[in-house]
């Protein structure tokens, strides 16, 4: 019995250890996403925010912001690991390469596809692709100005996903 003692406590941190390191990553996918509040100006509003799944069972989240100048789409897929969303990305970028886009890093977006010219809604935008860890995180901004501050609203998305 007097042994019993000494290995308790012992087993006690270690079962403690084990559930902190299970829950170490519980981050909801949709806690990673923009919401109005991470914008610096009034007027941002959330129009719709869904949830599901990519065709690999990941964690696939989107949400929609409009304002008077902008409205803007951020979509993410959290995936196992960092190469799994680096392999995707690199599928997109052959993809655009086709399209004449060729990405270069961008001031901390060492991983990204370059800016796309897209539609949203009937109205000109910009798409962007990034990693961010283990996110693929796809922005897609119309308004004023987009083409330019699409680099804005990814910096905005990456410091919440980061």
């Amino acid at each position: 019995m007097g042994t019993f003692r000494p290995v308790f406590p012992v087993l006690l941190v270690m079962f403690a250890m084990l559930l902190m390191a299970c829950s170490g990553d519980a981050t909801r996918p949709l806690d990673l996403l923009l919401s109005p509040d991470d914008f610096p100006l009034p007027g941002v509003t959330e129009t719709s925010r869904e949830t599901g799944e990519s065709n690999k069972y990941e964690p696939a989240v989107q949400v929609e912001l409009t304002s008077l100048d902008f409205t803007v789409i951020e979509s993410l897929v959290l995936f196992e690991s960092v190469n799994l969303a680096l392999a995707l990305l690199s599928e997109i970028k052959q993809d655009q390469l086709s399209q004449g886009v060729d990405a270069h890093p961008v001031d901390g977006f060492d991983a990204n596809s370059g800016v796309l010219a897209d539609r949203l809604h009937g109205e000109d935008a910009s798409t962007l692709f990034f990693v961010e860890g283990r996110a693929l995180v796809r922005i897609s901004l119309s308004g004023v100005d987009h083409a330019e501050r699409v680099w804005d609203v990814a910096r905005l998305a990456r410091e919440k996903s980061g």
